[in-house]
């Protein structure tokens, strides 16, 4: 918001008023609950409905449907796109399709593109109806309140990055990513709603830089949309940084697919804020 400096002291008054109010004009609130680990909503697809979709912040497309849905609405083909993760690595073509509306607590989505694939890439992933891609909500702010178990969208701006609970980020694939500190080491991280294997995923050869409370431990393995690889964990001796949040000691999983991924276990902690038209993310810390 910026102050105008004018003689008439109302005029400015009321003006400083209105932009606050703008600023914090909701358009929606849905509540969350969990499937197992994966946090959903309930939307309505062409009026049809309630289904249940996850807002994945680690995903590119706009929506991504269960085939399940697609038959279910009868919603035809209508072209082809590459659907795989970061790593690149076993890329396969799936379909798309429209849908005309996603709506869900009063907000509208016309016309969406969608993936249409199976969802549960696993026995024990999470059964729900698709997902909303970050890319859907380039309009709005975006708020994802893992406190109160809510999804908000508004209209306005979030302020200028501090470096503390405001933090810029970059838009890559239509992903969000920051930078984050380990110790003294900065790396870009995504920051992946979706992710619910662990709070910090590292890239193996950072991992190998870093000095180690814990020698790593083949803990499993991880799946996802198109590979499969086994995850080993470790305990930091340095602390990681989100901008004015510290993990001492925290305990890390490698390898990533790409860079380092900042996933659900950890982001669960806040509320999220994203305001895509300025790149700017605002955390506020779960109060214990």
């Amino acid at each position: 918001m910026r102050h105008l400096k004018s003689l008439i002291a109302l005029i400015p008054i009321l003006f400083c008023v209105a932009s606050v109010a703008a600023q914090n004009s909701t358009v929606a609130v849905a509540p969350m609950q969990f499937r197992g680990l994966m946090p959903v909503i309930e939307v309505k697809l062409n009026g049809q409905g309630p289904f249940a979709f996850m807002i994945d912040t680690g995903a590119g497309m706009q929506a991504d449907i269960d085939t399940s849905v697609a038959v279910r609405l009868k919603l035809r083909p209508n072209g082809r796109a590459i659907n795989g993760d970061p790593s690149g690595e076993n890329d396969r073509e799936v379909e798309t399709t429209t849908i005309d509306s996603i709506a869900f607590a009063g907000a509208e989505f016309r016309n969406v593109t969608a993936v249409v694939r199976p969802q549960r890439i696993t026995k024990d992933y999470p059964d729900v109806d698709g997902i909303l891609g970050f890319a859907l909500f380039t309009d709005y702010l975006l708020t994802l309140d893992y406190r109160s178990m809510q999804v908000r969208l508004a209209r306005g701006a979030l302020p200028a990055a501090n470096g503390a609970d405001i933090l810029s980020f970059e838009i890559e694939n239509r992903i969000p990513v920051i930078e984050v500190a380990i110790g003294k080491i900065r790396v870009r991280a995504h920051v992946d709603s979706g992710n619910l294997v662990a709070g910090f995923i590292l890239p193996e050869e950072l991992v190998e830089q870093l000095p180690l409370l814990s020698p790593p431990v083949m803990v499993g393995r991880a799946r996802s949309v198109t590979n499969q690889i086994e995850i080993k964990q470790a305990q930091l001796r340095d602390t990681i940084h989100i901008g004015g949040f510290d993990y001492p000691q925290a305990t890390i999983t490698f390898p990533a697919l790409s860079d380092t991924n900042v996933g659900l276990k950890v982001l669960r902690e806040f509320g999220l804020t994203f305001d895509q038209k300025n790149r700017r993310m605002k955390l506020e810390r779960k109060v214990k």
